[in-house]
């Protein structure tokens, strides 16, 4: 029988499953409607401050230029009482405001979840012996809205192209001919009924070979190809040939910046 217990665990175990919803539309409600409630309480403060200066008063003239006259007097015959109390709120609401502001600006810079992870969590949820559909109602509708899930994990955006062509395309072709033979289901010595698990910095080591003899079989290659090539303008072609494909080397499989990829293929 499935709970939030053995959710939880698994999730813990498995960032990559760290998917939840961002609830974007009730963040940006929030915001609207806190936006519209200092629009309001502005004009308000607008209307005492305009007030103050009509009123041919000395002491109410030196509201706005002095907290501290605005603060003694609150308690008077000034009347100072609602300018005061208004800016105390226009404050409140304008700190709650920004720090939404910052969360919600936080919670969009997330990336989307993976469509294989989140096909992984979906099906665990409803295999008898994992999750057993024990969600109910609306939540079990949590992850079935894509469009509003974040991943927490960042790995992907850390891989490099090779890293992922393996993570996301071999290891699942490997696992589906013969992995599934001779891998065990266990984890770290949890039983995770049915879900694989393969280590990644295997497969991170595997990437980091094969780049290392691509960054050293391209400029040798080109050095052998141009040996054998004995037209001017064929030897142009292969320099620039070379040249591509060392850039793109570096920005698909190194990462580099636009910069250093520039900085090297012009060296």
């Amino acid at each position: 029988m499935g709970d939030y217990t053995r959710l939880a665990t698994l999730i813990g175990s498995h960032e990559e499953l760290a998917l939840f919803r961002r609830f974007a539309f009730l963040n940006a409600k929030n915001l609207l409607y806190m936006q519209s409630e200092l629009v309001h309480l502005e004009g308000e403060l607008a209307n005492i401050a305009l007030e103050d200066d009509r009123s041919g008063d000395d002491d109410k003239a030196l509201f706005q230029g002095s907290l501290f006259d605005l603060k003694e007097s609150a308690g008077t015959e000034k009347g100072a009482a609602p300018a005061h109390s208004g800016k105390r709120a226009n404050a409140a609401i304008t700190s709650s405001q920004d720090n939404a502001l910052l969360q919600y600006s936080q919670i969009r810079k997330f990336e989307k979840p993976l469509n294989k992870d989140l096909k992984l969590l979906q099906e665990w949820l409803d295999r008898p012996e994992g999750g057993d559909f024990f969600l109910r109602g609306r939540e079990a509708e949590i992850w079935e809205n894509e469009k509003d899930l974040i991943a927490l994990s960042d790995r992907q955006a850390k891989k490099d192209s090779i890293t992922r062509f393996i993570s996301d395309t071999v290891i699942p072709w490997y696992h589906h001919r013969w992995g599934h033979r001779f891998k065990n289901t266990a984890t770290s010595g949890e039983d995770w009924n049915g879900l694989w698990h393969y280590e990644e910095a295997s497969f991170v080591a595997v990437a980091n070979a094969i780049s290392t003899i691509l960054s050293s079989l391209l400029p040798t290659t080109s050095i052998l190809v141009l040996y054998f090539v004995k037209s001017s303008t064929a030897r142009v072609a292969v320099t620039m040939l070379f040249t591509t494909l060392f850039s793109l080397t570096l920005a698909t499989v190194a990462r580099a910046k636009k910069t250093e990829a520039f900085a090297a293929t012009t060296a």
